[in-house]
């Protein structure tokens, strides 16, 4: 280690307690981007007075559609450019139950085995905790008195668990700003609870909507208002003609199956290189541990190892997130109701589309008559969340490789995760910037009660102190090197 890194790294521990209040401060901003927009706009003023205090030449609040993105620009006079994508909103907490916190927007440090220390909040590793980690480590590099390795150019949205409707909006007007990056980076904390560090090239798509079938709509059946049960000898119901039409779309013999015509026409199968990776992804994949972790007793066809990432990897989906209609109340209420409706998604794989996704079931439903079923699509939800790759070749890519093992850690490469974010609005058009998403420690129950971020970790899971400081020597060797 030369004496520089040593100098920032021993900064890190000496102020670790202030970087820990930091954190906190930015936790208890209640930055709810469904529901609390004088929240949000609290918290991208304080993003954008940390980046005024870093010293960025440019920092903006800039008014979307929907939620504001905070933009700033550091001029390090360097080789590489660097565009960096936060978020800075958080999920809903109304009907939690959190007990290692009377108030989720009130942080507390609490003992939380195998852990020493943890921080406990909403957001705290979803994703402010590792938000401000990545912020500590380039104060600390200042504080040594030394220039950041890389230009910094900070993309942070307020909306993205809204679906990041409006950062598309952003980047198109913005193009001229941000074209001059190599790469892309989103700090994160990557290690699970075993210590083990993963890595995903990039992520599935995924497009949400409504089925609905309504008495008003298919002219047959209760058309105003739920009627008595006893009707149902008379009275047609919306219920049982949305179980046919979604009891349609697949195999009785096999329900993973979909029969959708065309459903299946454009995926990709797996390249080379996704391969490669997943043979070796197989070598070490404990489907039994996932099973557990999950709280399922078997994966489809009981597939293991390699068939079984494949099945999960190259697979598109349509799944029934839930089921609204009638009475589900204590006992029995005698009704017939008016109207169902059914929320559904698919997960994308390359190269599929959102909008042939939803016409292909469109026309699925139309063929077999069932063309009074709506489909109500919610673009706000869908956002950007389309698939995206990036290729392990990529600088960035192998510069993030070369700092875990420096770190000793061999991380599990994935060609993508079976999740879905933002990514792939630079990842695509027009941009087309390798992205990658890294950090040690550990956090977990994101969108849950206790959400948590390891401060001080174990033999196996680093804390706070080694997060901020293997971003600082990521940021050295992303300097050093061509990222593309």
């Amino acid at each position: 280690m030369n004496q520089s890194l040593k100098q920032i790294h021993e900064y890190i521990d000496e102020h670790l307690e202030e970087h820990v209040e930091r954190i906190k401060e930015f936790v208890r901003i209640p930055s709810i981007a469904a529901e609390n927009p004088e929240g949000v706009r609290r918290c991208a003023q304080k993003l954008a007075n940390y980046f005024e205090e870093l010293g960025c030449k440019k920092v903006e609040i800039v008014e979307t559609a929907g939620q504001p993105v905070v933009y700033a620009h550091y001029d390090a006079q360097a080789r590489n450019t660097l565009l960096v994508y936060l978020m800075y909103d958080v999920k809903q907490v109304s009907g939690e139950k959190w007990t290692l916190t009377d108030d989720p927007f009130d942080p507390k440090l609490v003992e939380l085995p195998p852990f020493k220390k943890v921080l406990v909040g909403r957001g705290a590793i979803n994703s402010k905790g590792p938000l401000v980690a990545f912020l500590n480590a380039l104060f600390s590099i200042k504080a040594c008195g030394e220039e950041l390795p890389v230009n910094l150019k900070f993309v942070a949205e307020g909306e993205e668990e809204l679906g990041s409707a409006h950062l598309k909006d952003f980047i198109k007007h913005r193009i001229e700003e941000l074209k001059d990056a190599q790469a892309c980076f989103s700090p994160s904390a990557s290690q699970n609870i075993k210590g083990e560090v993963t890595l995903s090239l990039g992520c599935k798509g995924v497009v949400e909507f409504e089925l609905e079938c309504s008495g008003e709509s298919w002219g047959r059946g209760p058309t105003v208002r739920p009627i008595h049960s006893s009707m149902a000898a008379a009275v047609e119901s919306p219920i049982w003609r949305m179980i046919h039409a979604l009891a349609s779309m697949t195999d009785p013999r096999d329900p993973m199956k979909v029969v959708i015509e065309g459903f299946y026409d454009n995926v990709a199968p797996p390249t080379k290189e996704d391969l490669e990776l997943v043979e070796k992804l197989a070598q070490t994949y404990d489907e039994k541990a996932i099973a557990e972790e999950l709280g399922v007793k078997h994966f489809y066809n009981d597939l293991k190892g390699k068939e079984l990432l494949l099945k999960m990897l190259y697979s598109t989906t349509l799944n029934i997130q839930g089921i609204q209609a009638g009475y589900t109340g204590p006992l029995f209420k005698t009704v017939l109701p008016e109207k169902i409706v059914v929320k559904m998604e698919s997960r994308l794989v390359p190269n599929q589309t959102t909008t042939e996704t939803v016409e292909k079931i469109r026309k699925h439903l139309d063929k077999l008559g069932y063309t009074d079923i709506k489909i109500n699509e919610y673009p706000e939800a869908n956002g950007v969340d389309d698939w995206s790759r990036t290729s392990p070749k990529a600088g960035i890519v192998q510069a993030v490789i070369e700092a875990y093992r420096e770190y000793g850690f061999e991380p599990r490469v994935w060609p993508f995760s079976l999740g879905s974010s933002p990514q792939a609005i630079f990842t695509k058009d027009p941009l087309k910037l390798p992205f990658v998403s890294a950090g040690l420690s550990h956090g977990a129950r994101a969108h849950a009660p206790d959400e948590y971020y390891v401060i001080e970790g174990n033999e196996k899971v680093k804390g706070l102190a080694h997060a901020e400081k293997f971003f600082v020597s990521l940021l050295y060797k992303l300097g050093e090197r061509a990222l593309r």
